[in-house]
């Protein structure tokens, strides 16, 4: 009896426990993406601050912005386990990563940062499941970007 009452506290704790781990752990991988992304942040600042905005960078390929706005991809594609790409959507003023095969929670969905140019200062936002279909759900964010 009393190891039929053990057995069940121990199986009650780890369906808690395990699903908690693992999104502990799918948040401790996401953090390269927001590392990679923070050079492209300063890369972008810098560029507003010296040419008054963004348009300049319509139309380039991704690699091309990357270059303009100096920033090495060091952070992703060959060298990364987990960021496939980081890129500037000009026209929806977002930076996007996306993300390898090693990172299954995040198959098929970007982490999508928003700027907002219109106040004089950037103002990033992370966009999440509920207000972009391909964006990450909202539980693996860091609090900071919710």
């Amino acid at each position: 009896m009393e190891l039929m009452i053990v057995t069940a506290i121990i199986g009650i704790l780890s369906s808690i426990a395990i699903p908690q781990y693992r999104n502990y752990i799918t948040k401790a991988r996401l953090t390269e993406a927001f590392l990679a992304v923070t050079p492209v942040k300063f890369g972008l600042v810098e560029y507003v601050s010296v040419n008054g905005s963004t348009a300049g960078l319509a139309g380039k390929s991704w690699s091309a912005v990357l270059k303009e706005l100096g920033v090495a991809t060091n952070f992703f594609g060959d060298n990364s386990r987990y960021i496939k790409n980081v890129w500037w959507n000009n026209t929806k003023s977002e930076i996007r990563v996306s993300f390898t095969d090693n990172l299954p929670e995040a198959n098929d969905r970007y982490l999508v940062m928003r700027a907002d140019l219109d106040s004089g200062a950037f103002r990033w936002r992370c966009l999440s499941s509920t207000t972009y279909s391909l964006a990450l759900p909202a539980e693996y964010l860091p609090t900071s970007c919710q």
